[in-house]
């Protein structure tokens, strides 16, 4: 199949970023992750397949959406709207976002082929300045290997920057095809420890860390990795020089430390989930400074935030 028929599903495109690479940037987000982390900021790029998101605040209870629904998903239960999402989950057609009139039902998701895609990416290349370009991430990017390989090849024929962000949660030849059209890549690290990576993510690391060594190793443009700061599960010394560590043995001295943060929290309950990060705190600045110091008494180069020198 040509390239520019291969089809991927996205959630959301994004112009002007300045956080995820160099210069002013595009990003893209992917639809479908391995990974179920407490403190995803993203719950609507977890499933790999477009699905039905609900504001009950625009709600008017019309029950147009019922009456459309072809499956029979939706019901009203005690005043509130209850959308069985297993069945919804093989919907194709998803009338009921079509039949609501307030913007309360709204489909998230949708496919897009690498041409469509391309031209979305070509229409936002005046903004960039000469040093930007896009970056993929999601959801994971490489868990549709054959539409990322896809773009970030008609990118990088284009001359267009590339940069990606991964969990590394995927098999390598996933990841293998997309290589030679990547000039940057972002790895996301968690925990070191593999049980208690299981408890908050839903799997254990073996596969990530043994991914972040293969790709330090054979990666040929620039890799940085990046660590979500959550309080209580990975900010303490200890797991500090265990990463310092890891990093090392890697021969990459890069990493990225990010601050747990609740801009996502209003997502979930679109995608009608439960936030169940509210016993996680936003780290002090004062924590995120001495993960800092013990990582660059190894010799690791460490920003904050938004600090990445690009």
């Amino acid at each position: 199949m040509d390239s520019a028929e291969l089809t991927g599903t996205l959630f959301d495109i994004q112009g002007f970023s300045v956080h995820d690479g160099p210069g002013c940037r595009t990003l893209i987000f992917f639809k479908g992750c391995p990974l179920s982390c407490h403190w995803c900021s993203n719950p609507e790029g977890k499933n790999p397949f477009p699905e039905p998101l609900y504001r009950q605040q625009k709600c008017t209870f019309d029950m147009l959406c019922m009456d459309a629904c072809g499956h029979k998903a939706i019901s009203l239960e005690k005043e509130n709207l209850t959308i069985d999402r297993e069945v919804c989950n093989s919907c194709k057609t998803f009338d009921c976002t079509s039949a609501c009139c307030t913007g309360a039902l709204q489909k998230g998701g949708y496919t897009i082929t690498t041409g469509e895609l391309h031209r979305l990416i070509e229409r936002d290349r005046q903004y960039w300045g000469s040093r930007g370009g896009i970056t993929l991430t999601g959801g994971e990017p490489f868990f549709q290997p054959e539409f990322a390989a896809a773009i970030l090849k008609r990118c990088h024929d284009a001359y267009v920057h590339t940069a990606a962000e991964t969990c590394g949660d995927i098999p390598v030849s996933w990841l293998q095809p997309s290589l030679p059209y990547l000039d940057w890549l972002f790895f996301d690290l968690k925990q070191m420890d593999p049980a208690r990576h299981k408890e908050w993510t839903g799997h254990t690391n073996q596969q990530i860390l043994a991914n972040a060594r293969w790709l330090a190793s054979r990666f040929e443009s620039r890799m940085v990795y990046r660590m979500t700061v959550v309080p209580g599960y990975n900010d303490y010394p200890e797991h500090t020089r265990q990463l310092a560590s890891f990093l090392l043995s890697t021969g990459r001295k890069e990493i990225n430390l990010l601050p747990l943060h609740h801009l996502g929290r209003e997502k979930y309950a679109l995608t009608g989930h439960s936030y169940y990060t509210e016993v996680l705190t936003t780290p002090a600045m004062d924590s995120l400074q001495g993960m800092k110091e013990i990582l660059e008494a190894e010799g690791i180069s460490c920003y904050l935030g938004s600090e990445t020198p690009f």
